[in-house]
């Protein structure tokens, strides 16, 4: 499983380039940032928190279920 937040940043942009998807981050605080990906037609398909500093398992494992209907199951491994 990815543990730090570059690795984390550069697999979903390595996986929306794959999809089709355009990524927007927006920062939720000082330890996550909120994502959300858009489809060409400008429509979000998928939102999650992404955790910045701190990788609770917690927060790790809403992350690979909010984003596991676009980029598929096991995603983040």
């Amino acid at each position: 499983m990815l543990q730090t937040y570059p690795e984390i940043r550069d697999r979903i942009y390595e996986l929306a380039r794959r999809h089709a998807l355009r990524p927007d981050w927006v920062d939720a605080g000082r330890t996550t940032r909120s994502l959300l990906l858009y489809n060409s037609d400008q429509v979000v398909v998928a939102r999650s928190r992404v955790p910045m500093r701190h990788m609770d398992p917690d927060l790790l494992a809403a992350l690979a279920h909010d984003l596991e209907d676009v980029f598929g199951k096991g995603w983040l491994e």
